[in-house]
């Protein structure tokens, strides 16, 4: 079968499109070979990739917010003259007279 007869009961509106195909420049592509990736460090075969869940901008955020509250901790450690704060919760001694009562 020719090429002009197999392309003929096709819907073209420009005959022209297929005037430069050539099957022969198709084949020569596929006969490269294909490009390889070669590594110039060695890695151990154990080595397993794990992707993380979080979104990367998310992390970043994160990153950026646990540092600059560190140094705002610092800061006030070092305001207080290392004392440790006392605890802000303080437990309720009324929950244990509630369960008795019940």
């Amino acid at each position: 079968m020719d090429k002009a007869d197999f392309l003929k009961g096709l819907p073209v509106y420009n005959k022209s499109n297929f005037s430069l195909f050539h099957a022969d420049s198709v084949c020569k592509a596929s006969n490269r070979r294909p490009s390889v990736y070669l590594p110039t460090c060695e890695y151990p075969s154990e080595q397993i990739i794990v992707t993380e869940k979080t979104n990367i901008l998310l992390r970043y955020l994160h990153q950026q917010w646990d540092k600059k509250n560190a140094a705002k901790k610092r800061e006030q450690e070092q305001g207080e003259g290392g004392s440790p704060a006392p605890p802000h919760k303080i437990a309720r001694t009324d929950s244990q007279e509630m369960n008795e009562d019940s």
